[in-house]
């Protein structure tokens, strides 16, 4: 091999060389994976003592000498359960993937302060990320489901596995929504009122009867569904302003629904105007002792005040669904009796005549 062969062939080699070098260098300056990695720096949530949650629907939760409240709903009693639970899914977020191209914006703000004002930790939510149909669901033309959301991460956008759905702005998925659950077995006795008519029923061994039923009337049994069960599953839209004056309710020209347990205990309900496609609604809690057990007594009467305490101080907004089921009339409930066919009459002569 000359010498020129031999300068040719080591170029060759040094820009071989080189040229791995620059490639090796490339693959060890590739940015590190950041999935896996938490969303938020290490906080306590045991030191959170208001969340601050942005966006369309501004939504405010503190901490209060009585427990959590909801300061933009009228400071409404939040569920201490629900703050924790929704505050460790933020503690725990991971990032799933990096989201290249998504954009949030504007977003939703989240902040989380001490008790001082000093915010603890702060992200900014996008939209949830919608799953691809799949099986029927694809085949009819169906949707997909949120199976996570888009979140800011640094100066880029990343995707959790949470759809955080607590985070959208609304209040009921941080308290209790749940006005009343009084067991519809137990009602022996209900009553509506309305516009100065007063209709009373009563149910023994599971038959209704209307009080003041005429000759020629009889109780529809086919409107009886619910007069026992409109307190029984009941839960609010929203609250009204406590500020406001109860006149703008509506209560005065409004229904008022009583139903009366087995126990002593009685709810009576008062159906207000309308907001909206809501009503207002209030409802309270009384106790006449019907047994001579003391404990029992003391402690149905003990249920009872804190009912008032808590659930009765608040004027409520109630879908009109609900609300029509306490607001029933007498021509509601009671028809024209039915008259026995000619028949059925001759059948009851030929058995009196074989008496």
């Amino acid at each position: 091999m000359t010498t020129k062969n031999l300068v040719i062939l080591g170029a060759v080699a040094a820009v071989l060389g080189c040229a791995a070098y620059f490639c090796n260098s490339g693959r060890k300056m590739k940015a590190p994976s950041v999935n896996g990695k938490p969303v938020l720096p290490a906080f306590d949530v045991s030191e959170v003592a208001k969340v601050e949650i942005g966006g369309a629907k501004k939504l405010t939760l503190a901490a209060t000498d009585k427990g959590w409240a909801i300061e933009t709903l009228y400071g409404y009693p939040a569920d201490v359960t629900k703050i924790r639970e929704n505050l460790l899914k933020l503690k725990d977020l991971t990032v799933g993937q990096t989201a290249k191209g998504q954009k949030i914006d504007p977003g939703t703000p989240v902040e989380l302060k001490d008790a001082k004002g000093k915010v603890i930790a702060s992200t900014t939510l996008g939209g949830q990320h919608m799953s691809k149909p799949r099986g029927q669901a694809a085949q009819f033309g169906g949707g997909g489901y949120p199976d996570g959301r888009y979140v800011k991460f640094g100066d880029g956008v990343v995707l959790v596995k949470e759809t955080l759905d607590a985070f959208d702005g609304d209040p009921k998925k941080w308290c209790e929504s749940r006005i009343c659950s009084v067991p519809s077995a137990d009602v022996k006795a209900v009553s509506y009122a309305k516009g100065g008519e007063t209709v009373k029923l009563s149910r023994k061994d599971s038959t209704w009867t209307l009080e003041g039923l005429g000759a020629k009337e009889e109780l529809d049994t086919s409107k009886t569904y619910s007069l026992d069960s409109a307190l029984s599953y009941l839960d609010f839209n929203s609250v009204a302003d406590p500020k406001k004056p109860e006149a703008e309710f509506g209560f005065a020209t409004g229904a008022v629904y009583t139903v009366s347990l087995k126990n002593g205990q009685s709810y009576t309900a008062k159906v207000g105007g309308a907001s909206g496609a809501d009503r207002y609604f209030k409802v309270s809690a009384a106790f006449s002792p019907v047994g001579t057990n003391a404990t029992e007594n003391a402690s149905l009467e003990k249920k009872v005040k804190e009912f008032n305490d808590t659930t009765g101080k608040w004027t409520y907004l109630i879908s009109s669904y609900s609300a029509d089921s306490m607001s029933k009339t007498r021509k509601d409930l009671v028809k024209a009796k039915e008259e026995p066919k000619k028949d059925d009459k001759k059948d009851d002569k030929k058995a009196d005549g074989k008496k």
